[in-house]
């Protein structure tokens, strides 16, 4: 699927938290089963009182289907004076909302980057994969469970890099100033030097691969500025470099294709690979886990991946349910 970006910024493109914590206190409200006619016109009137209420609003409702879902708890919670209600159910919301989003709620709303990947223009869920063309013509491919935001202005072209990962291949700016293309994440920015390069958010660091041009890679805190040339990647967290850089590698991409491919990779390796592309908990016992495999395996068919590691290793499945997975040493028959 892809989608040409307006790349005009406007105040509604990010609701601040402000405004997400006040859209979250209306729904709870409204879904009580207590508000008042005088409450719905209220809130009403919030959300056309600023372009960024009404994004804040239909962004949340847009998980209707999982805040239709909530526990009675919620209608339960709001017995009593308005504040009182507001304060609990309100809290038991953001932490049920945490879960169908699929972040946590780190000192509660104070603390807004978990909900930006909700928050967020671009985004995938688990298994999906989608393209974005901008205005500039540069494509960016997002990978699974991947969210982004895009800031054009006179001075930058910049991509946030909430979660996920994404492979960038930057066009010329025919812009009359020239203005950078940056992908910003928690960790740092790189900065692209005319490329096609990968960027992806592990849970303590970013790996940047670069197969054209060069980026400059520089660390949030340390604010050490590091070249990555084509052909090379490297791990990077908030002060630099991780460790040493070492060749970048091609068949980590193609999961644009769909695909895992798998040249003697671990047996650990490949079941975390596939993992973030299903729902459930898929895991592989360490004592097959450095099993080596290889292969070209459909990422959209994860059972036909399987099957195929059972036919070809001495592993079985262990299947608690659907959604809970182990690999474990296959056993005598």
């Amino acid at each position: 699927m892809t989608a040409t970006v307006d790349t005009t910024r406007n105040d509604a493109d990010n609701p601040v938290p402000g405004v997400v914590a006040a859209a979250i206190d209306w729904m709870v409200c409204l879904q009580s089963g207590h508000a008042t006619s005088a409450e719905h016109e209220a809130c009403r009137l919030w959300r056309k009182q600023h372009a960024s209420h009404e994004l804040a609003w239909s962004r949340l409702q847009g998980l209707r289907e999982g805040v239709a879902s909530l526990p009675p708890a919620l209608a339960h919670a709001t017995v009593g004076d308005s504040a009182t209600r507001r304060k609990h159910a309100r809290r038991f919301a953001m932490k049920t909302l945490g879960v169908l989003l699929g972040v946590g709620v780190m000192g509660g709303i104070a603390n807004r980057a978990p909900w930006q990947p909700w928050l967020a223009r671009f985004s995938t869920g688990t298994g999906q994969r989608r393209q974005v063309v901008l205005d500039d013509g540069t494509v960016l491919e997002l990978n699974t469970a991947t969210a982004i935001d895009i800031q054009f202005d006179h001075h930058i072209r910049l991509v946030q890099l909430h979660r996920g990962e994404i492979l960038v291949t930057t066009a010329p700016d025919n812009h009359a100033r020239h203005r950078p293309f940056v992908v910003q994440t928690r960790q740092g920015s790189a900065r692209a030097l005319g490329t096609r390069f990968r960027v992806h958010d592990h849970d303590d660091a970013i790996m940047v691969a670069v197969f054209q041009g060069a980026v400059q890679y520089s660390g949030k805190r340390s604010g050490v500025t590091t070249r990555i040339d084509a052909g090379a990647q490297g791990w990077f967290d908030a002060d630099g470099p991780r460790s040493a850089q070492a060749r970048a590698d091609d068949d980590a991409v193609a999961w644009k294709d769909g695909m895992i491919v798998a040249n003697r990779m671990p047996l650990g390796q490949l079941v975390a690979e596939l993992d973030r592309y299903r729902s459930g908990w898929l895991r592989c016992d360490d004592a097959v886990a450095d099993l080596p495999i290889s292969g070209v395996f459909p990422i959209d068919q994860p059972g036909r991946i399987l099957a195929a590691v059972i036919r070809t290793l001495p592993v079985q499945v262990d299947a608690f349910t659907s959604y809970w997975i182990t690999l474990r040493a296959r056993q005598p028959a």
